[in-house]
């Protein structure tokens, strides 16, 4: 089982139903670690949308009476990967390569 699916899957529901372009969800190292992918989007929009998804799943929390944290390293005691936001860039001339 993967700890905390309930959420992701609650926040890509939400988050599909609410027009936001959420790509990929996946389980992370440290235990009730989750990820998700917002887009392909571009420009403001983008921005719009990771702040619109971090609301949604902040409510979706509310529910299962849990509480998240974008800490980019909430645990810093033992071996555990650290959990910032990255963003993925590609060009045209990237993708025909």
């Amino acid at each position: 089982n993967n700890l905390g699916r309930m959420i992701t899957e609650g926040l890509y529901r939400c988050a599909l139903y609410a027009g936001i372009q959420i790509s990929g969800t996946n389980g992370e190292v440290m235990p009730g670690q989750q990820e998700y992918q917002v887009g392909p989007a571009v420009g403001i929009d983008a921005g719009d949308q990771l702040m619109m998804s971090r609301y949604i799943l902040q409510r979706v929390c509310e529910e299962y009476q849990v509480f998240c944290t974008l800490h980019p390293k909430p645990i810093t005691e033992g071996d555990w990967n650290g959990a910032g936001m990255h963003t993925n860039v590609s060009t045209l001339a990237m993708r025909e390569e």
